[in-house]
C-alpha cells in the first residue's frame, strides 16, 4: 500500500476542500508535514485513520473521544436546513492496482451551530484503471481490511508519543499481539476458532435438522423505484460535471501547449498518455489470453500422471508385451482344434497343450491391444500439447511483465512531467498545472460516485425483481443432513490441521523478527557499543542485553525505549513484507539530537514510504540535513486565528 493523495472537505479545522499529494518516488520516499502544536497535524492523521476505517471496525476502536468531525466553520457559514457534508478521500496503490476510498457524513443544520447528522457514515471504495475508469468494490470494508487490517494499522499509522509502549517491562502481551497481527498469525488463530465453532454448529444441526421453510418478502416496490429515480438524477448531474471538468482540462492543456516555456513538456505528456493508452490495450489483450490459457490448465496438472502412464506403456513395449507377438484369437483356434501349426495333434495336458495355455494368458485381445496402442499415441500427443501450452503461457507472462514495466515507466514519466510543471518558476504555469491535477482528481472522484450509484441501482433493481414474486425454498431433510455431515467432518479436520502448524510457524516468525530488530536497533541507537544484543523469547519479552551480558531494558531512557520500539515495528514490517506506508505523528518529540540524527539517516531506507507529521522543533539541524535528499514532498499547515481554520501550503522546491 502506497498513499498517493488525500482530500479533506470540511473535516475538523480543514474548511472547504483541500488536497495533499504524498511522495511516491522510491528515491525521495519521504513526505514531511510541518505544523506547530494545534495547527492540524493530529487532525490530518486522524483523517487518514477515519477515512480508511471509520470510528470502528469489527469492534476495534479506531478513533474515540476526539470531538466533532464536521468543520465548525462550515456549520457557522451554513443556513438553517442547509445540507453540510464532511468528507475525506484517499487514493492509494496496492499490489499494482490503484484504489480510491471515500468516507463521508452529512447533516442538516438545525439552528445556531447545531447539526442533525445522518447515520451511518458512507464508505465507498473504487478500483481505478489506468484509463481513468472506476470499478466499484463490492465489499469495501473487507477489502480495506485485507489490504491493511484494522488490527495492524496502529503499527504503521502510529502516534510517536506512544511508540515506546513495546519497550516497557510490562509490554510482553503487546509485543505478542503485534507479532500475531502483523505476521497474520491472528488470521490462523481466528480461522481455527471459526472452524471449531462451525464444527459445533454442524454437530447441533445434524441433531435437529428440519425440513425447508417459506420466506415471504415485504413489498417495497414504490419506495425502491423512487430511490432509483433519485439516483438517476444525481448520475446525470455528475456526468455533466465530468464533461465540464474534461473541457477545463483540455483548455488548460491547450494553454500549456501554447506557452513557449513549457510547450515541449505538454507535448511530451500528450505522447506519453497516447502511448500509455496503447500499452493498456495490449495489456488487456494479454490478460484475456492468460485467462484462456488458465482455463486449460488441467493439462499441466495432469502431466505427472500422463508421464507415468507413458512410462508404463513404454516399459511394456520394450519387454515385448505390447504389442504381443501372437494374436490371442490365433491361439484360441489352435486350442479349439487341438492341433499344432505343423499339423500334429495336441493331447490334453501335454507339454504342447500347457505351452498354448500359457501363450493364451500372456496375449491380449486384438481390440484391447489396439486400444492400448491408440492410448499410448494419444498420451504422447497430450504431452506435446502440454509443452506447447506451457511455452505459450510462459511467453505471454513474460510479455505481460514487460508491458507492466513499460506502463510503470510511462506513469513515472507522466508524474515527472507533472512535477516539472508544478515546479515551474512561472506562477501562471504552476497554477494551471495545479488546476489540471485538481480537475483530474475531481473526475476520478465523480467516476467513483457514478460507480457507487450504478452498484446501488443494480442492487435496487434486483430487490425489485425479487419483490415481484414470492420465492419458496424447499429442503429435503435427508439430502441436507448428508451435506451437513460432510461440512462437519471437513471443518473439524481443517481446525485440527491449523492447530498443528500454528505454533511452529509462530516460533519461526518470532525468531526472524528478533534478528531483524537487532540489526535495525544497532543502526539507530547511538550507544551501539554498549548494547550488544536483542532477545525475544517464547514469553515475548523484548529485552536488550548490554556489554556485561545483563538485561538492560529497565535502565533504558525514554528516548532509547522509543528507538527500541521503532526498531521492533520496522522489523515486523520487513519480515512480514507488508505493503504499507510508515505514517508517524510527532515521531521525534522525546528524542535527543543524536537519536534524531541516526533515525532520520536510516529510517527512509527501512520504509517504502515515510510520512512524518512534525513540529517546528522536531526536524532541524543535522536531522533536517539527513532527510532533505529523501524528501519528495513537503507541506506547512498554516492556522488562521481569525477563523480557527487550517490551510495546507506546499513547500516549493
Amino acid at each position: 500500500m502506497k498513499l498517493e493523495r488525500i482530500t479533506l472537505e470540511n473535516f475538523r479545522q480543514y474548511f472547504s476542500k483541500q488536497r495533499l499529494e504524498f511522495s511516491r518516488d522510491p528515491q525521495k520516499n519521504v513526505t514531511v508535514i510541518n505544523g506547530v502544536n494545534g495547527a492540524g497535524k493530529t487532525s490530518m492523521f486522524l483523517a487518514i485513520n477515519w477515512c480508511l476505517y471509520g470510528k470502528s471496525v469489527e469492534n476495534v476502536k479506531v478513533i474515540d473521544n476526539v470531538g466533532e468531525l464536521m468543520s465548525k466553520e462550515a456549520v457557522r457559514r451554513s443556513a438553517p436546513t442547509e445540507l453540510i457534508r464532511t468528507m475525506v478521500e484517499i487514493t492509494f496503490q496496492h499490489n499494482g492496482s490503484r484504489y480510491m476510498v471515500r468516507r463521508s457524513i452529512q447533516g442538516i443544520k438545525q439552528d445556531v451551530n447545531m447539526v442533525s447528522l445522518y447515520e451511518p457514515d458512507e464508505f465507498i471504495m473504487m478500483e481505478i484503471r489506468p484509463d481513468g475508469q472506476a470499478k466499484k468494490v463490492d465489499n469495501p470494508v473487507g477489502t480495506m481490511n485485507a489490504i491493511l487490517s484494522v488490527n495492524v494499522r496502529e503499527y504503521f499509522l502510529f502516534d510517536g508519543e506512544k511508540i515506546d509502549n513495546f519497550a516497557k517491562p510490562e509490554s510482553a502481551r503487546q509485543v505478542k499481539d503485534a507479532i500475531y497481527l502483523v505476521l497474520k498469525l491472528e488470521i490462523l488463530e481466528r480461522a481455527r476458532r471459526h472452524l471449531e465453532s462451525l464444527a459445533q454448529e454442524y454437530r447441533r444441526e445434524l441433531k435437529g435438522l428440519s425440513s425447508g421453510e417459506l420466506r415471504k418478502l415485504i413489498d417495497k416496490d414504490e419506495k425502491l423505484r423512487n430511490e432509483i429515480e433519485r439516483h438517476g438524477d444525481r448520475k446525470v448531474e455528475i456526468e455533466q460535471q465530468i464533461e465540464l471538468a474534461k473541457r477545463k482540462i483540455n483548455e488548460i492543456e491547450q494553454k500549456l501547449r501554447s506557452s513557449p516555456n513549457v510547450n515541449s513538456l505538454q507535448q511530451q505528456r500528450d505522447r506519453l498518455e497516447y502511448d500509455l493508452k496503447l500499452r493498456q490495450g495490449e495489456l488487456d489483450e494479454l490478460i484475456i489470453r492468460i485467462r484462456d490459457f488458465a482455463a486449460n490448465a488441467y493439462f499441466i496438472i495432469c502431466r505427472p500422471a500422463i508421464d507415468q502412464a507413458i512410462s508404463i506403456l513404454e516399459s511394456k513395449r520394450i519387454k515385448g508385451e505390447i504389442p504381443s507377438n501372437i494374436r490371442q484369437q490365433f491361439i484360441k483356434d489352435l486350442l479349439d482344434q487341438m492341433t499344432c501349426i505343423c499339423g500334429r495333434p495336441v493331447n490334453d495336458g501335454s507339454p504342447e497343450h500347457q505351452k498354448l495355455l500359457g501363450l493364451l494368458t500372456s496375449s491380449l485381445p486384438a481390440v484391447l491391444e489396439d486400444d492400448v496402442l491408440d492410448t499410448s499415441a494419444l498420451l504422447k500427443s497430450f504431452g506435446e500439447q502440454i509443452k506447447v501450452r506451457q511455452s505459450n503461457l510462459d511467453v505471454t507472462m513474460k510479455q505481460k511483465i514487460s508491458i507492466d514495466d513499460v506502463i510503470k515507466s510511462l506513469r513515472a514519466e507522466l508524474d515527472d512531467v507533472g512535477r516539472q510543471l508544478k515546479g515551474s518558476p512561472q506562477e501562471e504555469i504552476q497554477g494551471l498545472e495545479n488546476q489540471r491535477q485538481n480537475f483530474l482528481a475531481d473526475i476520478e472522484s465523480y467516476k467513483m460516485e457514478i460507480g457507487s450509484i450504478t452498484t446501488k441501482v443494480d442492487q435496487l433493481e434486483k430487490e425489485i425483481s425479487k419483490l415481484e414474486n414470492e420465492i419458496a425454498k424447499a429442503r429435503k431433510e435427508e439430502k441436507q443432513a448428508i451435506l451437513v455431515a460432510e461440512k462437519f467432518d471437513l471443518a473439524q479436520r481443517s481446525a485440527d490441521a491449523i492447530a498443528n502448524m500454528y505454533q511452529t510457524f509462530a516460533d519461526d516468525m518470532r525468531e526472524k523478527i528478533k534478528v531483524k530488530t537487532r540489526e535495525i536497533f544497532k543502526c539507530l541507537i547511538w550507544k551501539e557499543s554498549h548494547f550488544k544484543d536483542i532477545e525475544l523469547g517464547p514469553d515475548y519479552n523484548l529485552e536488550v542485553i548490554d556489554r556485561y551480558g545483563l538485561q538492560a531494558r529497565p535502565e533504558l531512557s525514554a528516548g532509547e525505549r522509543q528507538v527500541l520500539s521503532l526498531s521492533f515495528i520496522t522489523a515486523m514490517s520487513r519480515v512480514s513484507e507488508e505493503e504499507a506506508p510508515l505514517v508517524m505523528d510527532t515521531p521525534f518529540g522525546r528524542l535527543s539530537s543524536k537519536h534524531r540524527n541516526s533515525i532520520t539517516e536510516y529510517l527512509p531506507r527501512l520504509a517504502d514510504q515515510l510520512i512524518l507529521f512534525v513540529t517546528d522543533e522536531e526536524l532541524r539541524d543535522q536531522a533536517r540535513e539527513n532527510l532533505t535528499p529523501r524528501i519528495g514532498a513537503e507541506y506547512y499547515l498554516v492556522f488562521n486565528p481569525d477563523t480557527s481554520c487550517t490551510s495546507i501550503e506546499e513547500v516549493k522546491k
